[in-house]
């Protein structure tokens, strides 16, 4: 058996593009949750999802096999649109279904 063979390859860059993706819409869902849960409302809420969105940032740059990324651009760029639109949606359903508008 050859050196070669028994070593790990690095990922490619579109799996880790990949991993990155869905760590982000984890965060998504998380953040959505607590912005929802915490009946956070307005621009606090905003600013609550923005934080999130920067710390699943910070959690890409730190982990390991993240830190090999050709382009740097990809760190904030991978899923940002996905992240907010799903941040968002979660975030008003879960207002929605734990704090119900009273009715007249």
């Amino acid at each position: 058996m050859s050196s070669q063979t028994s070593k790990q390859s690095a990922p490619k860059p579109e799996a880790l593009y990949r991993r990155m993706y869905y760590i982000r819409v984890i965060f998504a869902v998380v953040g959505g949750l607590i912005t929802g849960g915490l009946n956070i409302r307005g621009e606090l809420g905003i600013i609550v999802g923005a934080t999130v969105f920067l710390a699943s940032y910070l959690f890409l740059k730190s982990v390991e096999p993240f830190r090999g990324i050709p382009d740097k651009k990809k760190y904030y760029m991978t899923g940002i649109f996905s992240y907010f639109l799903l941040w968002f949606s979660i975030w008003v359903l879960s207002i929605n279904l734990l704090y119900p508008a009273a009715l007249p």
